[in-house]
């Protein structure tokens, strides 16, 4: 890492360590839905509210599930920061839960249907009164985002950078972002790299790839300093 790049960073850190306290927060599932299943309770408990996140406006995301054993189609609406991008953590604030006994809301201007709840290809279409009507299908019964098999979180690791850890069927993996604007840095870590190369200009190796609990390990001072480690969560479905 540059010099140069070493101090603008490096000057974000105490405001990082403040978000981070926040994000802590932020990241916990809310308590708003019905207790977990015997199965899903046993994969932790973040895996009753997992599934496949599309952006929909509004500074907003539909988590879209389908899993029979857990109630059939699902929509979680939850609310999440305005630079959130396609594979960036999203377990923020719950908005609205849409399933077959509750078929549609309506949430920052946007009106929410959960459609074919009771056939073999549900979805959730999205009407705004400008943009017109979106529909996202939800996932294949019996695939992995429909029971929310890979979980997704986030953790400042320093410097003014978070680290976005899955973790699912395909084993762990992790990307890295400005905590500021949400631009990412480096590469991605996972089983075939388990490790950034030298030109990132800091140290992530992923500890353990093919083991049950892996971890993430991470240094942004370079050598002198201590490496801080950061779990995985567990995948979301029992393998």
């Amino acid at each position: 890492m540059s010099s140069v790049f070493a101090r603008r960073r490096r000057s974000l850190l105490t405001a990082s360590v403040l978000l981070s306290a926040v994000g802590a927060t932020a990241l916990l599932p809310v308590a708003t839905a019905s207790a977990a299943t015997t199965s899903h309770a046993a994969a932790g408990p973040s895996a009753r509210y997992a599934g496949k996140a599309v952006a929909i406006g509004q500074d907003m995301v539909a988590v879209l599930r389908d899993d029979p054993r857990a109630g059939g189609p699902e929509a979680w609406i939850r609310a999440v920061p305005a630079h959130w991008r396609q594979g960036d953590a999203y377990m923020y604030r719950v908005l609205a839960k849409l399933d077959r006994g509750h078929g549609s809301d309506q949430e920052r201007g946007l009106t929410l249907r959960l459609v074919g709840a009771g056939g073999s290809a549900p979805a959730l279409k999205v009407t705004s009164a400008k943009g017109g009507t979106h529909t996202f299908a939800l996932p294949r019964v019996g695939t992995p985002d429909a029971r929310g098999c890979t979980l997704i979180q986030e953790q400042s690791i320093g410097a003014g950078t978070v680290a976005v850890l899955s973790n699912g069927p395909k084993g762990p993996e992790a990307f890295f972002k400005d905590e500021g604007d949400g631009t990412r840095v480096a590469g991605v870590v996972n089983r075939a790299h388990p490790s950034l190369p030298k030109s990132a200009g800091f140290l992530a190796r992923i500890v353990n790839p093919y083991g049950p609990a892996p971890k993430l390990l991470t240094n942004m001072e370079g050598g002198g300093h201590p490496a801080s480690t950061t779990a995985f969560p567990a995948p979301g479905c029992v393998k």
